[in-house]
């Protein structure tokens, strides 16, 4: 799949983009088509986007199928091989051609609707919204079969957000939630400096935000917890605690280069000059 490098401004019909990564999600992806048109037909300013990212049990074909018919606002692209979530969002993201940029989990953990708050936040004024588990305001929908998982989870993912704090210019406390958004133009900046292929896509898109000088806020929300992530905590966990450090090398060494950080500071100002009111 051959996706745009470079931006233009936004063009499309619609006003906001949902993007969807996906991977061998056939056993529960009619449900997710069948809520995501719900969604669509209650508001007619979304279009959405699958990305399917090397799916090997027939994810691609079932949606080809399940979306035909029903026009032009839903979208399915596929990758040849398995690439990684990061890889696969920058294809989905730079696809879009709407004001306001959203993506989430496939399996809708996370409710379509819940992606309405994001919006608002965004044409609120801030550059990045996210949801944050972690407020004492969200809601968790959990079976009680899944407590003793969930709470390892839940206190694994609080000292990784407590640790990024500290090493990384972040400030929120839930970055891998599964229901971020931002403007066309924060993303068409943040672009360019993007590298993640894999789960660090949201920590680096987030540290590299807040470097920018970025405006990011972060809402509670309503979590409902399903038994189909493909994050794997020890493997994946150690595989970001490696790409938390070389990011905030990298981060150090552009702050120490007077050059970019004047390009950075020139870009940030023009953004925010012909950002809309």
């Amino acid at each position: 799949m051959q996706v745009p490098t470079h931006l233009s401004e936004p063009q499309g019909g619609f006003q906001c983009t949902l993007v969807l990564p996906t991977y061998n999600a056939v056993g529960f992806i009619e449900s997710t088509v069948d809520r995501l048109n719900a969604f669509l037909e209650r508001h007619g300013n979304w279009c959405a986007i699958f990305v399917c990212d090397g799916c090997t049990d027939g994810t691609s074909e079932k949606l080809a199928e399940l979306v035909s018919g029903l026009g032009p606002r839903i979208r399915v692209v596929s990758c040849d091989v398995n690439r990684g979530k990061g890889s696969v969002l920058r294809d989905g993201l730079n696809l879009c051609d709407t004001q306001y940029l959203v993506y989430t989990d496939v399996d809708f953990a996370y409710d379509p609707e819940e992606a309405i708050q994001i919006v608002e936040a965004l044409k609120a004024g801030a550059d990045i919204a996210v949801a944050n588990r972690a407020s004492a305001q969200s809601e968790f929908l959990i079976s009680p079969r899944h407590f003793s998982s969930i709470y390892r989870r839940h206190i694994l993912s609080r000292c990784f957000n407590w640790w990024l704090r500290r090493v990384l210019p972040i400030s929120i406390c839930d970055t891998q939630a599964g229901l971020k958004g931002m403007t066309f133009r924060a993303w068409k900046m943040l672009l360019p400096r993007m590298t993640s292929d894999g789960f660090f896509f949201d920590v680096e898109l987030l540290a590299r935000g807040a470097a920018a000088g970025l405006r990011i806020e972060e809402m509670p929300v309503c979590f409902k917890h399903v038994n189909h992530s493909t994050v794997r905590m020890m493997s994946h966990g150690w595989q970001m605690v490696r790409e938390t450090v070389k990011l905030r090398h990298n981060l150090h060494a552009a702050s120490r280069s007077p050059v970019t950080v004047t390009v950075s500071r020139e870009v940030h100002d023009a953004v925010r000059a012909v950002s809309p009111p």
